[in-house]
């Protein structure tokens, strides 16, 4: 007697999978060298080591923010061309199912992470999770949150790398104030972010493997969708797609 195969449906492009990766990339490589800038013995993130091995590495504490400011440029870059060539198809849909908008829907999905959160720990069994549609309340609350992070992370890195090269800082002293507000809304939105994807990739790699699997072939079983994300195994009926 043989198994039946596990019913497969597509529900992401190439060009999204390949995205989805440049990304985490990206976000490695800017974490690494971020960290290795910082080296005051005032403010410091990393052990010793690291900074003193970054810097060496890249010949000097200008070359490693040169490297890390031309990285986060181009993660910025692909981004925005990405976003302008397929706003319709891929980027506004995405937006449209994972933004929090209202203080309801804030409510809502703080209320489905609780839950889902609670059984990791053989807490609150006897509340179901509330039905879900692609994205869950724990995705949609992290991914409004990356959404500001990383543009608040893109616009104050900006003014971190260009402000000092292409302003007079002594000629008004609100450049410095600036540019100091700037550094503490870039390390705090890099911390959110990093918290967040500690999350993301414990549920993917521990708790949600299939959710792994389908950013790698843009295939998910039905059974895990139907069992998963109720609203949008009826979306996906409804369309004819499984």
């Amino acid at each position: 007697m043989t198994n039946e195969p596990c019913k497969m449906v597509h529900v992401r492009d190439k060009k999204t999978i390949i995205l989805h990766w440049f990304n985490a990339f990206c976000w490695l490589v800017l974490i690494i060298t971020g960290f290795g800038i910082i080296s005051g013995d005032a403010v410091r993130l990393m052990p010793a080591f690291w900074p003193e091995f970054m810097q060496w590495l890249f010949g000097g504490n200008y070359n490693l923010i040169l490297g890390h400011a031309i990285g986060g440029i181009t993660w910025m870059i692909v981004f925005l061309l990405f976003s302008l060539l397929n706003f319709k198809d891929v980027v506004f849909p995405f937006l449209k199912e994972v933004f929090v908008l209202t203080p309801m829907a804030a409510m809502r999905d703080a209320w489905s992470m609780t839950i889902t959160l609670a059984h990791l720990f053989g807490l609150m069994k006897d509340i179901p999770v509330p039905p879900q549609g692609r994205y869950n309340g724990a995705q949609r609350l992290l991914g409004t949150m990356i959404i500001f992070c990383s543009l608040s992370i893109a616009g104050s890195g900006f003014y971190l790398f260009f402000g000092p090269q292409c302003l007079n800082f002594g000629d008004n002293a609100m450049y410095g104030i600036l540019f100091r507000w700037a550094l503490v809304v870039h390390a705090s939105s890099v911390f959110l972010v990093i918290v967040g994807l500690v999350a993301h990739i414990y549920f993917a790699v521990v708790e949600e493997r299939e959710c792994l699997e389908a950013m790698k072939s843009g295939d998910i079983s039905v059974d895990f969708v139907k069992h998963h994300n109720t609203l949008w195994y009826e979306q996906l009926k409804k369309d004819g797609k499984v």
